[in-house]
C-alpha cells in the first residue's frame, strides 16, 4: 500500500470518523485531500450498468442498514489457516520489490497457482524503469460456462512489497527511495506480511473455493504488481511511479476479451492484520456505494460487524481509482493507515521492518474471505 504523510495532499490519506451519511454530502470536498484526486486523476463516474447482487445502479445512496436481503448462498468453507499459509509462503520467498530474486520467484509460484486454480492464467507484462513488471491474472468462468463472462467481478490485491520502509513508525523512515535494479539493496525493504501478502493470500484461497465450486457469475482476479514501487516525495510530493499494476490494467484491459467489462469489484490491501477494523472507504462510496452496501450489509450479516465498521469513514487513495478513472466500480477494504484518529488503531507496522507474518492472522483472513466468498457466491448473471 502505498504512502501518507499525514498531511494535506497526502497521496495516501486519512479522515477522522464521520457517520455515512456525512462523508457522502461532502466526498466531493474530500477527493481534494488525496493526490490521486487531482483534477487530471479524479475517477470518472463509474458504471457499466447495474450491480447485480444490489439489483440498484452505483450511484445511489451509501447509507445501508447493513441488512441483507439476499439469500444466503451455499459454497465450500473459506479456510483462514490456509490462507495464512499463503501468507506465510509468500514471506518465505523473502522481501519482494521489483528488481529482486524474491519478486521474480515468487512471480512463478502465482502464476503456478493462478493456472492450478483458474479457467485460464494470463500475464500481463510491462516495464518500467527498465524493470519486469508483471501483473498475474485468473479467468474463472461461471458455473456450467465454457467461456469468460462478459461481466464478470473483478478481485485484486497487489503482491509486490515496497523497497524502502519509510512509515511514521519505521526506524528507518529517513532513507530516501532510489531506482533501479540494484537501488532497494540499502533502502530497509519491508516484508509486506500484511501490505501485499495478505489480501494476495485471501485472493488464492478463494481461487481454491472456485475451483471446487464455480459461482454463477465470472470472476477476474488480478495480483497486481509495482503497487510499491515509486517515490511519492518526487515532484513536489506529486510522486514518481506507484500503483503501476492496477494502473496498467486499467488502461488495457479492454484489449483482452477475457476480462470482459468488470461488472464492479473489490479491492483487498491490508486485511490480515490482528485487531483487524475496516471503516468504510471515501472514494468507494463516492464511485461505487452499492457495492460498498452490498459487502457492508453480507458482512453485518455473517456477524462480522465489529470488524467492517459501518459509522466510520477513511479516505485512501489506492489501486481502486485508476480503475474507477476507467469506469470500473471498485471499492477499497484496508486496515486505516496509522495517522490521526487511528494512529492507535491502524496498522502501525505499515511500511515497517516489523510487517510480518506474526502481526497478522488467519482470523482477520477469514473474516475478509468469508465476506467476499458470499458476496461472490450470491451473485447472479445479470440478463
Amino acid at each position: 500500500m502505498s504512502h501518507s504523510n499525514g498531511g494535506a495532499g497526502a497521496r495516501r490519506s486519512i479522515l477522522a470518523p464521520l457517520t455515512v451519511a456525512v462523508i457522502v454530502a461532502v466526498c466531493c470536498l474530500v477527493a481534494w485531500g488525496c493526490k490521486h484526486a487531482a483534477p487530471d486523476q479524479k475517477p470518472a463516474a463509474a458504471g457499466f450498468g447495474t450491480s447485480r447482487g444490489a439489483g440498484q445502479s452505483d450511484q445511489v445512496s451509501s447509507t445501508g442498514s447493513g441488512q441483507s436481503n439476499a439469500p444466503a448462498a451455499a459454497h465450500p468453507a473459506f479456510d483462514g489457516d490456509r490462507a495464512f499459509a499463503q501468507l506465510k509462503k509468500q514471506c518465505d520467498f523473502g522481501v519482494r520489490p521489483l528488481g529482486s530474486d524474491a519478486h521474480e520467484e515468487l512471480r512463478k509460484y502465482l502464476l503456478a497457482e493462478m493456472k492450478k486454480y483458474a479457467d485460464d492464467g494470463i500475464e500481463q507484462k510491462f516495464a518500467y524503469r527498465d524493470l519486469p513488471v508483471s501483473n498475474v491474472i485468473g479467468i474463472f468462468y461461471p458455473k456450467g460456462s465454457k467461456q469468460p463472462d462478459e461481466h464478470p467481478v473483478l478481485l485484486l490485491a497487489h503482491w509486490d512489497t515496497r523497497p524502502i520502509a519509510d512509515g511514521p513508525f519505521s526506524s528507518k523512515k529517513d532513507v530516501n527511495f532510489v531506482f533501479g535494479k540494484d537501488g532497494w539493496h540499502p533502502t530497509a525493504p519491508i516484508m509486506g506480511a500484511d501490505d501485499g501478502a495478505s489480501g494476495v493470500a485471501v485472493l488464492l484461497e478463494l481461487a481454491r473455493l472456485f475451483k471446487q465450486q464455480k459461482p454463477d457469475v465470472g470472476v477476474v482476479m488480478l495480483l497486481d504488481d509495482g503497487e510499491d514501487y515509486g517515490d511519492f516525495r518526487a515532484n513536489n510530493e506529486a510522486g514518481e511511479g506507484v500503483e503501476l499494476g492496477a494502473r496498467y490494467f486499467a488502461e488495457h484491459f479492454r484489449q483482452t476479451p477475457a476480462f470482459g467489462r468488470p461488472e464492479y469489484g473489490i479491492l483487498l490491501d491490508m486485511v490480515g492484520g490482528k485487531n483487524l477494523i475496516l471503516p468504510r472507504e471515501s472514494f468507494s462510496i463516492q464511485y461505487a456505494p452499492a457495492t460498498v452496501d452490498k459487502v457492508y450489509s453480507v458482512a453485518h450479516t455473517l456477524g462480522y460487524g465489529g470488524v467492517f465498521r459501518d459509522d466510520e469513514v477513511q479516505a485512501v487513495g489506492d489501486d481502486h481509482l485508476s480503475l474507477n478513472n476507467q469506469g470500473i466500480p471498485v471499492i477499497d477494504l484496508i486496515q486505516p493507515l496509522p495517522y490521526g484518529q487511528y494512529e492507535q488503531t491502524g496498522y502501525r507496522s505499515w511500511h515497517t521492518l516489523e510487517d510480518t507474518p506474526d502481526k497478522c492472522s488467519a482470523a482477520s483472513l477469514k473474516i475478509v474471505g468469508d465476506t467476499v466468498a458470499q458476496v461472490v457466491y450470491q451473485e447472479q448473471p445479470s440478463r
